[in-house]
């Protein structure tokens, strides 16, 4: 089991959303954030720039499928389209049915 996080632009999670639901992710949390990245030469009131931070809960087997599909989604050739990190996961647990590993993803 992995977890995905990526930072992406605001107006990329109704479309990015759409994409990973047809992927076959099982659900998804979205934050609203800030942050910079090499863009840091910007005057300090516009450094810290609105994004949204997502998290992807995935079976290994999805990983490949669901990295694709944001980039597919979120790729622009600009300063500021995101970054996507692949954690690795000890178990998940499904709170109300206690469901465990893959099974409590879906």
């Amino acid at each position: 089991m992995k977890k995905i996080e990526c930072i992406v632009r605001q107006d990329k999670l109704k479309d990015l959303a759409e994409s990973l639901r047809l992927a076959g992710v099982g659900g998804l949390t979205a934050t609203e954030t800030k942050g910079f990245g090499r863009e840091t030469t910007r005057p300090q009131e516009y450094l810290f720039l609105p994004k949204t931070k997502v998290e992807i809960y995935v079976t290994d087997k999805q990983v490949e499928e669901i990295v694709s599909a944001i980039i597919r989604c979120c790729k622009e050739d600009v300063l500021g389209s995101g970054k996507i990190a692949v954690l690795p996961m000890d178990d998940c647990i499904r709170v109300r049915t206690e469901e465990r590993g893959d099974e409590a993803i879906f």
